[in-house]
């Protein structure tokens, strides 16, 4: 589940996966983790239409971040999984974990629009952006908002990442159908210094163990503690799940920001 800035040691890429497929082996793993059975109601997977073979044949719809259900019209991702794309090429599959005929088995909404915060700099910081849906997402087992809040998260915390990600080191072949879950421990921010990544206060880090984390199709998702929208996939090292930090934005950071653009 992952995407990375390049530094003078570590390859660092965004955890996107534009246009990826996503009818993948069902017992295939998150780097580390396992197959979430159970309803992740606030989890999206954000998708863009694209030809279905090197720009001929007929349109589709491909995963290519996660995001999270935050209000009845809102969802939040990562500023790098919007840039540059048209809203009009852009929807939201929610209510389902199962992303085998284009997510079929969800609801699909369209982006009316997106805002990527003013101070985005890709793999630097600000790596977040709000998007608004046509129609109200309508709530019941399987929607449901995320709860966010300005309490920062320290080191320590068990927190659970959900995604489509890819679920090996290398990013090659197919993205699950299935969502995919890992229980991630939050490391400090000095921790994270330490291990090379130079990240800022509105950014966060986990790191729990070789062979598990993040990896591409998981950018954008969300990585909940204490019940709470904490992290937004930002990105990691060019091979997942290898023995270096996995990298958010910081959500409490941005809950005035997020707050203002809910009109």
């Amino acid at each position: 589940m992952k995407v990375m800035r390049s530094l003078s040691l570590v390859g660092v890429l965004t955890l996107c996966s534009l246009a990826a497929t996503v009818n993948g082996d069902e017992q295939s793993k998150v780097v580390g983790g396992q197959r979430a059975d159970e309803r992740i109601p606030y989890q999206i997977s954000l998708q863009v239409m694209i030809n279905s073979f090197y720009g001929f044949g007929p349109k589709t719809w491909a995963h290519n971040c996660g995001g999270s259900i935050i209000a009845p019209r809102y969802v939040i991702s990562a500023a790098h999984c919007l840039d540059d794309i048209e809203a009009s090429r852009l929807s939201i599959v929610s209510g389902t974990n199962d992303l085998r005929n284009d997510g079929s088995k969800g609801t699909r909404h369209m982006v009316e629009w997106y805002k990527i915060h003013e101070d985005y700099i890709e793999l630097n910081r600000s790596d977040i952006g709000i998007i608004r849906v046509d129609e109200p997402f309508v709530f019941n087992d399987s929607v449901q908002p995320i709860k966010y809040s300005d309490n920062q998260v320290g080191g320590g915390e068990t927190c659970l990442l959900t995604g489509w990600g890819y679920t090996m080191p290398i990013r090659i072949g197919r993205t699950p159908s299935d969502l995919q879950k890992a229980e991630l421990v939050t490391i400090t921010n000095e921790e994270c210094r330490a291990r090379s990544f130079p990240v800022n206060p509105t950014e966060m880090c986990t790191f729990t163990r070789i062979g598990q984390g993040a990896c591409g199709g998981d950018s954008g998702g969300p990585l909940v503690c204490n019940n709470e929208l904490a992290g937004v996939v930002s990105y990691g090292t060019r091979f997942c799940g290898i023995g270096s930090p996995d990298v958010f934005t910081r959500v409490s950071e941005f809950k005035s920001w997020i707050d203002a653009n809910q009109k």
